[in-house]
């Protein structure tokens, strides 16, 4: 099943329900042209409010003051996670102070989410994490973006079944975790290599 699609299904959701909530994208300055575009289908087509939010430096700044690109090693990797999602994210929900925020990770994911609880505490805002989803399966995510015609991530009919930034994020072959595109760069480098990106508190994210 498809990582990213969770996310269109809630969209969705609160597009239904005529929630009066934000959507947060993250442009990390790193994203695929794919990913850029969704968001702005689902503005076109759903009127949803989606506010993007930008680290402060831009890659090439960010490049320039660390003098290479963080991702390209383990350690780069999870400060350049932190300065380019999880920082924007923290910050906005305090400036404004957003007690609470929504996302669509899912127990069936596996791993860090098999045991993923419908509402927890997020120490970094003093306020709390709400999956709505979590006990969907593969086939109710499936079923329902079919049958609303829900628009997807057009890099998964391309293999891509777990999306994140462009430089972090390759295919995965057939019978493969579908996480195993994601910093495939560094689990080949090492069997401790990173498995999120750490903006969900969930995913045992710090800052």
């Amino acid at each position: 099943m498809h990582e990213n699609s969770s996310a269109s299904v809630l969209m969705h959701c609160f597009y239904r329900m005529e929630l009066e909530n934000e959507v947060l994208f993250v442009d990390t300055g790193y994203h695929f042209r794919e990913t850029l575009q969704l968001r702005d289908e689902f503005i076109r087509r759903y009127h949803l409010p989606i506010v993007t939010l930008y680290p402060e430096l831009t890659p090439e700044q960010q490049e320039k003051k660390y003098e290479k690109k963080l991702y390209l090693s383990t350690d780069g990797q999870k400060e350049c996670c932190r300065l380019r999602k999880t920082v924007p994210f923290i910050n906005y929900m305090k400036q404004f102070g957003r007690r609470l925020a929504m996302v669509g990770l899912r127990r069936s994911e596996g791993g860090r989410r098999a045991k993923l609880a419908p509402l927890i505490q997020d120490p970094r805002t003093g306020g709390y994490t709400l999956h709505p989803i979590f006990d969907w399966s593969d086939e109710q995510i499936q079923a329902y973006l079919q049958k609303n015609d829900v628009p997807v991530h057009p890099l998964h009919k391309q293999n891509y079944p777990s999306i994140g930034c462009e430089c972090c994020t390759t295919p995965v072959e057939p019978g493969e975790d579908p996480r195993a595109g994601r910093w495939r760069h560094l689990a080949n480098a090492s069997d401790d290599g990173p498995k999120y990106c750490n903006i969900n508190c969930s995913d045992g994210s710090g800052i």
